[in-house]
């Protein structure tokens, strides 16, 4: 899986199985790459055929399956598709130390960090929410918050740690006291599809935004479960085909010091950058990309980091254009510097981070392109069977064969 992360001056890019954490300060950038520990026993001359399978599915399930920084931007928390919780810690001379590492039960979709205690938050497949203290005494099983009847699909810790939101496959948006999540707030009820993403505003803690799987990005009062607000995406995007189904919000990316948010729709090349504002979505610009983007994240200056599939260059940058009021209105897209046309080392510190993302990238996957994002949430939709209708369906081809059965019958002509 592939993602990016970014918060102060801080941007994490995570491919495979590598994370590279860009601190950009003083018009240079410093590099790190964090690496999955290698935890397997050690090869020995003989080895059984078990072995031989277990060998090959460990190197297909590689790579992180979610990630964030820490809200002091201090730690880099992480999951492996092997189910273990890994946080990073920045030391004081700037280099990134394992701190701790967790087993988990099951693969999990979103990792949180509270911001008044060093607790890690885990949402796994099943539906299930556990913390993990940080604290290296700590015993390594986790405490289990909340569970589920249905697959969670994202989660947001509120501010100061007050509430624990999680969305599921099921059309609904749970919101619960934390730590103490058996005491639910209320429910975000009206997604007729499931719900894929969930976002908070820093200038407005009131509220909750969620995007889903019907082509909605619905804004909440999250203390008592009321829709705010509903925009709706399918006049908004351009889909290459059509489809039966509504246009699918895969992610909703915040910016640190505003209430604009930039929304990824599943299958399409479209970035919709939206703002809240009077008690309203409004449409700021619909950015066409050049490929699916497969994620995308605010900096501390409001530039848009986007991954895509391009081959050639798959991380972009957008930059933002203030209007007349010295307010964002649009965003455009950063050039890299033509080769041969000046000194490498006098690159702007966007240019030189930006360089050298694509070039980890494509170190990372071996000339191979990036997976198209087109379907990924395909699998969330639920199908709908029904009974009466494959009994009649086959009542008529079952009427169909004997009708066609007796037309090649031959006629017995009878004598007197």
């Amino acid at each position: 899986m592939i993602f990016i992360r970014s918060i102060n001056n801080r941007v994490a890019l995570v491919c495979v199985d590598s994370v590279y954490i860009y601190e950009t300060a003083d018009g240079g950038f410093v590099k790190a790459r964090l690496t999955i520990p290698d935890t397997s026993p050690q090869a020995t001359s003989t080895k059984s055929e078990e072995d031989e399978e277990s060998q090959a599915k460990e190197q297909t399930d590689q790579g992180f399956s979610c990630g964030n920084f820490s809200s002091c931007s201090s730690y880099f928390l992480a999951v492996s598709a092997k189910k273990e919780l890994l946080v990073w810690k920045r030391s004081d001379a700037g280099k990134w130390d394992l701190f701790c590492q967790r087993s988990l039960a099951r693969k999990c979709v979103q990792v949180r960090m509270c911001t008044t205690r060093n607790t890690a938050v885990v949402a796994d497949r099943a539906g299930d929410v556990y913390a993990f203290e940080l604290d290296r005494a700590a015993p390594s099983s986790g405490t289990l918050l909340l569970g589920r009847l249905s697959m969670a699909l994202d989660m947001v810790i509120g501010e100061e740690d007050q509430f624990l939101a999680v969305c599921d496959r099921d059309e609904k948006i749970q919101v619960s006291r934390f730590p103490n999540c058996y005491n639910i707030s209320t429910f975000c009820l009206g997604h007729t599809q499931f719900v894929s993403c969930l976002a908070l505003l820093p200038n407005h803690p009131e509220v909750l935004v969620s995007g889903s799987g019907d082509g909605t990005v619905r804004v909440w009062c999250r203390d008592t479960g009321r829709q705010l607000h509903r925009l709706d995406l399918g006049a908004l995007v351009t889909r290459g085909e059509e489809s039966e189904r509504e246009p699918a919000v895969c992610r909703l990316a915040v910016l640190p010091s505003g209430n604009t948010l930039a929304c990824l729709v599943d299958g399409t090349c479209d970035i919709l950058l939206l703002r809240w504002e009077a008690d309203c979505l409004r449409v700021l610009q619909r950015v066409e990309h050049c490929s699916p983007p497969r994620d995308v994240c605010f900096d501390e200056e409001g530039s848009l980091w986007v991954v895509g599939t391009d081959a050639s260059n798959p991380v972009c940058l957008y930059s933002p254009a203030t209007g007349p009021t010295q307010d964002v209105k649009t965003w455009q897209r950063m050039q890299l510097p033509q080769p041969g046309s000046g000194d490498a080392s006098e690159l702007p510190c966007w240019a030189a981070v930006l360089k050298d993302m694509n070039q980890c990238l494509s170190e990372q996957l071996k000339g191979q392109q990036l997976p198209a994002s087109t379907g990924s949430l395909a699998t969330l939709y639920k199908q709908w069977f029904s009974n009466d209708s494959k009994y009649l369906e086959k009542k008529r081809q079952r009427e169909e064969r004997l009708a066609c059965a007796a037309t090649k019958r031959p006629r017995v002509a009878l004598s007197c």
